[in-house]
């Protein structure tokens, strides 16, 4: 089987796209693999973060005066209005 050189020219630039193409291809693929590992490390960080503050106990919020109290403040505000008025 023999070929013309213009087949063989053709042939040969067509080996070359596809080569470049395929080199082009790789480097996107190296690009793409970094993002991923970068994506991946975030990722991770951000579940040792989360991790970490589940692990923590939450603290109850108390409140800040008893109903026992809040009664004997309001009696007292009532004395002293009582006094103002008098």
């Amino acid at each position: 089987m023999s070929f013309s050189p213009t087949q063989l020219t053709t042939l040969l630039h067509a080996v070359e796209r596809l080569l470049e193409a395929h080199a082009g291809l790789r480097g996107e693929l190296h690009e793409a693999n970094a993002r991923l590992e970068e994506a991946q490390t975030k990722l991770r960080e951000v579940e040792m973060v989360r991790e970490a503050n589940q692990t923590q106990p939450q603290p109850t919020p108390e409140p800040a005066m008893s109903a026992a109290e809040l009664d004997a403040l309001v009696e007292e505000i009532d004395e002293c209005i009582a006094l103002l008025k008098a």
